[in-house]
């Protein structure tokens, strides 16, 4: 139980800091991602099925959040996930550049995607793709992927230090894991 509350407070968390402090930075278009930091490091870390369901319950806070179309978090970010899962037993991600390079290609792939998404719902023409990605979708990566490495390492810190404690108490009482 306390492997997915801890997550999902988490998710909340960075949802609220997400869309409340980062939106008063001076550069308002370029902010980072940082829900999707949690959804990629819950990609490397968790079970398909749980990481799967709070990937897919963040995607669709976001999209409450959001005032975008109504779905395009809730398919994206699971989506995501389960390409981030299918990828990680070939990556290594201990340091600065392995995991910069991870969310930061992950970011412009999900970006491109909900720009995809978009394009499905309102088939008009995509006369402003190319400013569109070179002032927006690939700065927002550069600054999401260049905080990952502090998150990915406050988020181990926090489920360390919780779960630490839990098997503790377990080991000091004789229980068996």
């Amino acid at each position: 139980m306390r492997r997915i509350v801890v997550p999902l407070l988490l998710g909340i968390i960075f949802l609220t800091l997400q869309t409340t402090l980062l939106t008063s930075l001076p550069i308002q278009r370029i902010r980072p991602d940082i829900v999707l930091i949690l959804i990629l490091y819950l990609s490397l870390f968790y079970p398909p099925i749980s990481g799967g369901i709070l990937a897919l319950f963040m995607g669709f806070l976001m999209d409450l959040f959001s005032g975008n179309v109504f779905g395009l978090y809730t398919l994206s970010r699971p989506l995501i996930f389960y390409v981030a899962q299918f990828f990680k037993g070939g990556i290594y991600l201990e340091s600065f550049t392995s995991q910069f390079l991870f969310v930061f290609i992950f970011d412009l792939v999900e970006g491109l995607l909900i720009l995809l998404f978009l394009n499905a719902l309102n088939p008009g023409p995509i006369g402003h793709l190319y400013p569109l990605l070179f002032t927006f979708l690939l700065p927002q990566s550069f600054f999401t992927g260049l905080i990952t490495p502090t998150l990915f390492f406050l988020i181990r810190k926090v489920s360390f230090s919780l779960f630490s404690h839990h098997e503790m108490g377990v080991m000091e009482r004789g229980d068996r894991l």
